[in-house]
């Protein structure tokens, strides 16, 4: 699941920014996903899923959709676990959805039918399985290909979280659609996104980092002063106190999305930013599943021909789900496709 990760984070960097043409506003195709999920032991068990989804492109930089997913079998420990999915999606793109390749970030919150076996009953117990109906939420980031107007394709790697329930995943998604309707012309404004890497500093709370963030940086101008921002993370922890200290490393999926005040000098811009944070942890442990929390710091971009190179500070709160607050700082650099006014 990490070598997904990092192939789409590569993508993103590679696509730069793509020719556009006018693609057409509805895609509707099949699913088909690889769900990887640990258990007790902190060994990892790899799942599948097929499904359908229909999606519409809103705007220049938007697209919503409904996706159907089933997973016939979750299990890790021989006790029966089934997930149907109903998903709202929603694509994020930097850059626009137009072009050969465009890169997303995603997000889906949707209903959850999760049919699962009490603790214990190993074998035939059909008289204690149950289903459930709960919140489900995912986050992560991938790439559409368009092929000419007719045709469409996406993965996704992305985070999974079924909170009532033991599934916390990561999860790669594929899908190939159908184009259909009216062709969709926007006008939208200038968006860039490129690899970014962090440290953590910690300043209180329990958490530390075991080595620098890697991640992807986004930006999107708006018709007033300020800039649209996003950066994801993958963030290798560490716990240094309780029970399980030292021998709790998670990793984590960071989802920071920010609105950015700007000031545009001639070499670049300034500008503070403010917004939510999630994380995701999919490993067993005591942080498993969604902590939340906010971020705000200042930045600088530097204008370098047609590359443009990022300094940014952040102080980041966290909620852990013990309700334990971390507090750290992330200093970061990136480098992306040059855009201006």
């Amino acid at each position: 699941m990490r070598t997904t990760c990092w192939f789409v984070a590569a993508a993103l960097w590679l696509v730069g920014i793509s020719s556009a043409h006018a693609q057409r506003r509805i895609r509707v195709g099949p699913t088909y996903s690889l769900l990887s999920l640990a258990d007790l032991s902190g060994s990892n068990h790899s799942f599948s899923s097929f499904g359908g989804s229909a999606a519409l492109i809103t705007g220049d930089d938007g697209e919503s959709g409904l996706t159907i997913a089933r997973y016939n079998d979750l299990s890790t420990d021989g006790r029966v676990r089934r997930l149907t999915l109903f998903g709202l999606d929603s694509h994020y793109y930097p850059i626009g959805a137009r072009g050969v390749v465009a890169p997303f970030a995603g997000t889906t919150l949707g209903l959850a039918r999760v049919t699962e076996a009490r603790l214990g009953c190993l074998l035939l117990c059909g008289d204690t399985v149950s289903t459930t109906s709960q919140l489900a939420l995912a986050f992560g980031l991938g790439v559409r290909v368009n092929v000419g107007s007719a045709a469409v394709a996406t993965l996704e790697g992305r985070f999974l979280q079924v909170p009532g329930s033991d599934i916390q995943a990561l999860e790669a998604v594929a899908n190939a659609s159908v184009a259909l309707g009216s062709l969709h012309k926007g006008a939208l404004l200038a968006g860039t996104l490129g690899p970014a890497v962090s440290a953590f500093i910690p300043i209180s709370g329990p958490l530390r980092g075991r080595s620098p963030f890697a991640g992807v940086r986004f930006r999107r101008d708006t018709k007033k002063a300020g800039s649209l921002g996003l950066e994801i993370d993958y963030a290798p922890l560490e716990v240094t106190t309780g029970s399980c200290a030292p021998g709790c490393r998670p990793n984590a999926i960071l989802f920071a999305p920010g609105f950015e005040a700007s000031a545009r000098p001639v070499w670049g811009r300034v500008y503070g930013e403010v917004g939510l944070l999630l994380a995701g942890f999919y490993a067993q442990g005591p942080d498993r599943g969604m902590a939340q929390g906010a971020h705000g710091g200042v930045g600088a971009d530097f204008y370098s021909s047609r590359v443009m190179w990022n300094l940014n500070g952040r102080l980041l709160w966290l909620q852990r789900n013990s309700g334990e607050n971390v507090f750290g700082v992330q200093v970061g650099v990136s480098v992306s496709p040059r855009i201006g006014r």
